[in-house]
């Protein structure tokens, strides 16, 4: 039975095509904006309003605010579209503003996929930083001096692993660009010679002309996947130790409500990575597995990835409580007052008021 989209006209293909890609477009240009501002205003606040008991925890966070400003300059610069066709999943990119060599447009895609890979050991790090703030306060040791260096070792090694399978494995093929032709021609227009891809085939064609499995790819999924989960799996951990130790422990009543504020504020920032970063990329490594045939013109998962550098910055400035003092004071003119109060992490510390 033939589907809405078999009476859809070529021209009018070619239209709704066109708009896409033109949101898609400023998307990514108004993501980097809002991104460039909003990392500029925290890693200012992180600066001159840190309490000193953050010690070199302000390190860690500026680090990761860093990585973001990265990650949303190298999604504006190459605008990448990641999608799945068959067996197949793989990141394009038909924009090259400095004509680029094809290999070093890969290289590109790959120290994207580093910097996204970055971001989920970041994620995972400062769940545990909170967990040992609010429950095990004896680790906080954990963030200081040399193991600091380690946390931002741990960092690199996932980051630099995902970048390098990514460059040497996921690499353009005759066989990918036959699978591609048609969609780059049908969804845009767009010859092979005119794209810059890195894709990762589930299956090749042996020499017997049989489908079989790409086991370096399929070791670079695991591989991905493992990363994915490990991140993820310490963040739920860390919220459920925080929740159970918030339910074992007795509070004063202003100490536990901050307490509540601040278990619900964990979960908002586990929801937007979880929506913005997690799920997207998990659905597309998955897709490939059941022949999946996607819009390619949809890049839903590289819009989501691109809010991620925007709204999870406003989070952290919104929910720790001397930057959100901070943040509302470069608005108004009249003079903060230093008084005590506490944080989100429950600590007393000299901030303005509006807690």
């Amino acid at each position: 039975m033939p589907s809405a989209n078999d009476y859809i006209t070529k021209e009018e293909r070619t239209a709704r095509v066109a708009a896409w890609l033109e949101i898609t477009t400023y998307t990514d240009l108004v993501t980097f904006f809002l991104s460039t501002t909003i990392n500029g205003i925290l890693l200012n606040l992180i600066k001159t309003e840190s309490p000193k008991h953050f010690g070199n925890y302000v390190y860690l966070m500026m680090a990761f605010s860093i990585n973001s400003l990265v990650f949303a300059a190298i999604h504006a610069f190459i605008q990448p579209i990641i999608s799945t066709e068959k067996y197949v999943v793989f990141v394009f990119t038909s924009t090259n503003y400095l004509e680029l060599p094809r290999r070093v447009m890969g290289g590109l895609l790959a120290v994207y996929g580093t910097s996204y890979s970055q971001t989920l050991i970041f994620i995972a790090i400062q769940f545990i930083y909170r967990f040992f703030t609010i429950s095990r306060r004896k680790y906080l040791h954990y963030f200081k001096g040399n193991f600091l260096a380690v946390w931002f070792a741990i960092v690199g090694v996932f980051g630099v692993n995902w970048g390098l399978c990514i460059f040497f494995i996921a690499q353009e093929t005759e066989e990918i660009d036959e699978i591609l032709r048609p969609v780059m021609m049908s969804s845009f227009e767009l010859n092979m010679t005119d794209v810059y891809y890195v894709a990762a085939s589930y299956e090749i064609q042996d020499d017997r002309g049989r489908r079989i499995l790409n086991w370096k790819v399929i070791f670079m999924v695991l591989n991905f996947a493992c990363i994915l989960g490990i991140s993820l799996t310490i963040i739920i951990l860390c919220i459920c130790f925080i929740h159970y130790r918030m339910q074992r422990v007795s509070y004063s009543k202003v100490y536990k409500s901050v307490q509540k504020q601040l278990f619900r504020a964990l979960i908002s920032q586990m929801i937007i990575p979880l929506i913005l970063i997690y799920v997207p990329i998990i659905c597309v490594l998955i897709l490939p597995l059941f022949h999946f045939k996607n819009d390619a013109s949809i890049s839903v998962p590289s819009i989501l990835i691109s809010l991620y550098p925007v709204l999870e910055p406003f989070a952290v400035i919104m929910i720790i409580s001397v930057y959100r003092n901070g943040f509302y004071s470069m608005f108004s003119s009249a003079p903060r007052n230093r008084v005590a109060h506490l944080d989100t992490s429950g600590n007393s510390v000299q901030s303005g008021q509006g807690a």
